[in-house]
């Protein structure tokens, strides 16, 4: 990696709020890694991000059937009525395994680049405040989210 590069890594660092060790996020940019954390900010690869978002929310069942009634009808094959009345007595864990068993990969995606698009990625991988930056590196991009 040029000197270049590793300077603009740590000005980039040093600006964030945890402010990460940049040695560590060289080493994890030299080894390949698509998503990995250093001091509570996590750096994931663009081309990565939509394949980690469907792995980590429909994981989980209860936060999946926690997503709003009417975003989920819109966005899968499940009805608004059994959606609402299932979430009205807390059966959030019920609606999220009616997802996961009636959604194809394809589908999962789908869900996930709208919620993406909606909220950004950010509401999703930065429980702070939902911000996220970008970081290019040799022509890849990571997107950076701080969550301190």
């Amino acid at each position: 990696m040029r000197l270049s590069t590793i300077k603009t890594i740590k000005t980039f660092t040093q600006a964030l709020h945890s402010e990460p060790c940049f040695r560590e996020v060289v080493e994890n940019i030299v080894n390949g890694e698509s998503d990995f954390e250093v001091n509570n900010v996590r750096f994931v690869k663009e081309s990565a991000i939509l394949e980690i978002m469907v792995d980590e929310i429909f994981s989980d069942e209860y936060i999946l059937g926690c997503f709003n009634a009417d975003f989920i009808a819109d966005n899968s094959n499940l009805n608004y009525e059994m959606i609402k009345a299932c979430q009205d007595c807390e059966a959030f864990e019920a609606v999220g395994k009616s997802l996961n068993d009636t959604m194809s990969q394809y589908e999962k995606e789908s869900f996930c680049e709208q919620y993406a698009s909606e909220d950004g990625y950010g509401h999703h991988f930065n429980r702070y405040d939902g911000d996220c930056e970008d970081l290019t590196i040799n022509g890849v991009l990571y997107l950076v989210f701080d969550n301190q």
